[in-house]
């Protein structure tokens, strides 16, 4: 069954492949390794529920639709990595994350990933953000590795209702929208941007805590898991633009201008909104907005920082952007959507994506427990910086994938824990 693109899905398809924004999950499990044949008869059995993963993007007349491919074979795109034994967890997220995707057909992948330690290995799966937006990447998860084999699912079949607000809520969201695309066409306070030349460039790094954590640091200030994130982003932030003047680093070039910017002002951030209905987690494509949060400033105290935050989130998810963005994806010309979406993203109106997801308490493949879930974010031209959290069960896994020009960002997710562990939780 065809299904025409969204206009969101052409600006992904339309970034240069070089250039192309892949994200991923990188399943680590507990026993010894299983062969290459034994994943590949797994992703068979459960293939049938995920059928937007034999889809590609097809010119049909004047139109770009999703399509299934009359030639795809699963086994073309499951593969095996073997890592120098030694290797750390964020040497083998980079080493996977810079592979390129399959040069046709459907654009996604999956590796089983070993030898990087004794007694795990890990399956990773990555996607083309054009094919499929971060929830997707949960369902596919939560599908393949779940307790029970779902049932057969068509793309694109079960679509839930167009409006899924009132006038009132739907009102405010488009006002929410217009705002972003004024500020995308002519940013306040303009960002730096940095201009990825390819995966060579860019490297993976991350930190783990217990959802436990965040969840009660999160409620001693009345918050959410994804507040107490953002908190310990803030401070992350805060400490690595201080380390430009510990480490006598020149301040020019483009990743010092990043670094540099973020410690002079409030660091506004880019997060992703999913509108997807609840029958919809089998559709292809992407179904999401983006609303931008603004950090509180470094100088303020935690008190005061958190509920000033807590209120800016707050004011995110009760905006309307959600079912407005739905509604008017759907309502407006395709090239109306695209320009909203390009305003939407420019680079110059944040300098980082953040994302927050959750996956069901217990996966597991060949008898074999999961260890934790280590999300692998998406890059967008024009940003240095992507971080995303990823709860599975008691364990959060946070990772940052970064562009090498940013100096000294790799020491970003032990900021983070740092800053964590120094929020105080009364």
């Amino acid at each position: 069954m065809q299904q025409t693109l969204n206009p969101i899905d052409e600006i992904f398809l339309s970034i240069p492949r070089e250039l192309t924004p892949v994200q991923g999950k990188f399943i680590r499990f507990r026993g010894d390794v299983p062969s290459l044949d034994v994943l590949r008869r797994h992703l068979a059995e459960r293939l049938p529920a995920l059928a937007r993963l034999t889809y590609q993007a097809v010119r049909a007349g004047r139109r770009t639709v999703w399509s299934p491919s009359a030639r795809f074979d699963p086994m073309d795109h499951v593969l095996e990595l073997k890592l120098p034994e030694g290797s750390s967890l964020d040497e083998a997220l980079t080493d996977v994350m810079r592979l390129p995707l399959p040069g046709s057909g459907a654009l996604w992948d999956m590796y089983l990933v070993h030898g990087y330690a004794v007694g795990e290995y890990a399956v990773c799966y990555r996607v083309h953000h054009g094919l499929e937006d971060g929830m997707g990447t949960v369902h596919v998860a939560a599908v393949l590795f779940g307790d029970d084999v779902p049932a057969t699912a068509t793309a694109g079949s079960a679509r839930g209702p167009l409006l899924t607000a009132g006038p009132a809520e739907l009102a405010n969201g488009m006002l929410t929208v217009t705002k972003g695309m004024v500020r995308g066409l002519r940013p306040a306070h303009p960002w730096p941007s940095l201009f990825r030349s390819g995966p060579d460039q860019l490297a993976v790094c991350s930190t783990s805590a217990t959802r436990q954590e965040l969840s009660t640091l999160g409620r001693k200030y009345g918050g959410t898991v994804t507040d107490a994130f953002l908190m310990a982003l803030r401070g992350a932030l805060s400490a690595w633009s201080r380390s430009a003047q510990d480490d006598g680093a020149p301040g020019n070039g483009e990743g010092h201008a990043v670094r540099a910017a973020v410690g002079a002002s409030p660091v506004p951030v880019r997060m992703p909104l999913s509108t997807r209905h609840k029958a919809e987690e089998a559709a292809v494509g992407n179904h999401l907005a983006t609303a931008v949060v603004t950090l509180p400033d470094g100088r303020l105290p935690t008190a005061p920082a958190f509920h000033q935050l807590i209120d800016r989130t707050h004011r995110m998810r009760s905006s309307g952007l959600r079912p407005a963005s739905r509604a008017l994806v759907s309502l407006l010309p395709a090239a109306s959507t695209r320009m909203a979406v390009k305003l939407l993203l420019n680079p110059s109106t944040a300098p980082l994506y953040a994302s927050s997801y959750s996956l069901p308490d217990s996966l597991t493949f060949n008898g074999d427990p999961v260890i934790d879930v280590v999300p692998i974010g998406v890059l967008l031209p024009g940003n240095g910086l992507s971080v995303t959290l990823l709860s599975c069960g008691a364990r959060v896994q946070v990772s940052f994938l970064h562009d090498l020009r940013l100096p000294d960002a790799g020491r970003l997710a032990t900021l983070w824990r740092e800053a964590l562990d120094a929020l105080p939780t009364s």
